[in-house]
């Protein structure tokens, strides 16, 4: 458990419920437990009504994995535990597409990255000046996408981040200016509302990029069993896509 939550940064009950026990009750007793142990930090939104408990490997909690690791002689993480950007809406991102391949043997979410991870690799293939917040490959009935994904940081998806806003800009650049072209067959935007939708859309029909682009807010994530479904927007085509249906 230690290990999950150091490798998401923050989860909440119903996430690590999904990811490691088949029970609520049981990952709470579990997580309760790693708590009074000084192992891990809960804490609630004050502004949520709903009143759900995350949880955030301690110092403490970080140092018995680091040392735990090293007994393994296994490498340690860079920034071991602590939370990257947006890291609610990625935990949501990633846990929503694990539940749905749980249900659905013709679906696997085949590899993933976290955002320093994603941006090395990246780098690796000639791709810089991007910050993505992930990279995965979703397969699905036999399809298969590799994608990366950006949150955008903006007002509305600061409070799901603990974010400040920063100016607006074009986050997609670096890919345009990718030398040897871009390792994935989609990059995928979260935008905070319509009109941050629209405005993305807009600029990559203006400047196209050597990738598909597909979009979703916020609210259609959230809405949606998982970003497998149906809910992403494709420059030059009509209609939402699947995941598995963007970048073909």
């Amino acid at each position: 458990m230690l290990s999950v939550l150091a490798e998401h940064g923050v989860l909440h009950t119903g996430q690590v419920t999904t990811l490691l026990f088949g029970s609520r009750p049981a990952a709470a007793r579990h997580l309760g437990a790693l708590a009074r142990a000084g192992l891990v930090w809960r804490f609630v939104h004050d502004d949520d009504p709903r009143h759900v408990a995350f949880y955030e490997l301690s110092a403490a909690g970080a140092q018995a994995l680091t040392a735990r690791l090293g007994e393994a002689g296994r490498a340690v993480p860079v920034a071991l535990g602590r939370p990257g950007p947006g890291e609610f809406v990625v935990n949501e991102f990633f846990v929503g597409l694990a539940a749905h391949a749980s249900k659905d043997p013709r679906c696997e979410l085949f590899r993933w990255r976290r955002a320093l991870e994603a941006a090395v690799w990246l780098r690796e293939h000639g791709v810089a000046e991007v910050s993505p917040s992930a990279y995965g490959v979703w397969i699905e009935g036999g399809r298969a996408v590799r994608f990366v994904l950006h949150v955008e940081h903006t007002a509305a998806a600061g409070a799901l981040s603990r974010l400040a806003a920063p100016p607006q800009a074009d986050v997609l650049a670096g890919y345009r200016r990718a030398p040897r072209g871009v390792p994935v067959a989609a990059v995928l935007v979260l935008c905070p509302d319509v009109e941050r939708e629209t405005e993305v859309r807009r600029g990559v029909a203006a400047a196209p990029l050597p990738v598909t682009v597909g979009t979703a807010t916020l609210d259609r994530l959230f809405d949606a069993s998982s970003a497998a479904e149906a809910i992403w927007a494709v420059t030059g085509a009509e209609g939402l896509r699947r995941l598995a249906e963007v970048g073909r």
